[in-house]
């Protein structure tokens, strides 16, 4: 006689609740900055936060980034504990709560075909160790900078940093297209352009190829769904 598996065991009405609360105060925080935006930048798929949303159980690493994202507590997302707001002012004692919006950017697209990405300040200081304002997205296309960079990912890059030095990895516009490479200088003047998937060889630029070469500006940040 086949043994049959033993079932999950259903959570408690306490635990549900919980989850349900929990999912509400996401929705708050998802909502303040778009809850697109917010499954893109934390690197959540968007049915998946969507579930997290109407109480579904969500992995700690999840909550974290989500909270880092939407800029909140995140003893507040995950417990319900103290403030939401995790801005200077509040940590200094202020009694004035945050104004809607003010304490968000919005990071452009590239070709500035939407609004762009709209993201908590506190996060994009924590996360970008640099000046912010020439900060512009892309979307990842080719499996040519796999697993550094995959299909579908949103990428952002400084458009001011377009010094080739240390392998760093740029966007670059060729014939009107957006390639990803990882850069390394060549004595002599030249360039050598990598893809980090061994499928593709390395490039060739000599020194009058680099100089013409169309640097939109250094990869330093990208984020998409987890990868099991």
């Amino acid at each position: 006689m086949a043994r049959s598996r033993p079932r999950k065991r259903p959570l408690m009405d306490d635990q549900l609740t919980l989850l349900r609360e929990r999912g509400e105060r996401l929705r708050q925080a998802a909502q303040s900055i778009g809850i697109t935006h917010a499954a893109k930048a934390a690197g959540v798929p968007y049915t998946t936060l969507r579930d997290y949303m109407g109480g579904s159980e969500m992995k700690l690493s999840a909550v974290a980034s989500l909270a880092r994202v939407c800029g909140v507590s995140l003893d507040w997302l995950a417990f319900g504990v103290g403030d939401a707001s995790i801005t200077a002012s509040h940590a200094a004692g202020s009694s004035e709560p945050p104004t809607r919006g003010g304490h968000q950017t919005v990071i452009p697209w590239i070709d500035d075909r939407d609004e762009g990405l709209r993201v908590s300040k506190a996060w994009l200081e924590a996360t970008v160790a640099r000046e912010t304002t020439g900060l512009r997205l892309i979307s990842v296309t080719g499996d040519a900078m796999t697993p550094t960079l995959r299909e579908g990912d949103l990428a952002m890059i400084d458009t001011a940093s377009v010094t080739v030095q240390g392998g760093a990895v740029f966007a670059l516009r060729v014939e009107g297209n957006i390639l990803i490479r990882r850069l390394e200088r060549r004595l002599g003047g030249g360039i050598r352009a990598l893809a980090d998937h061994d499928r593709y060889p390395p490039q060739d630029l000599s020194p009058d190829e680099a100089q013409a070469l169309t640097l939109l500006g250094e990869v330093i940040w990208s984020g998409g769904p987890l990868v099991s």
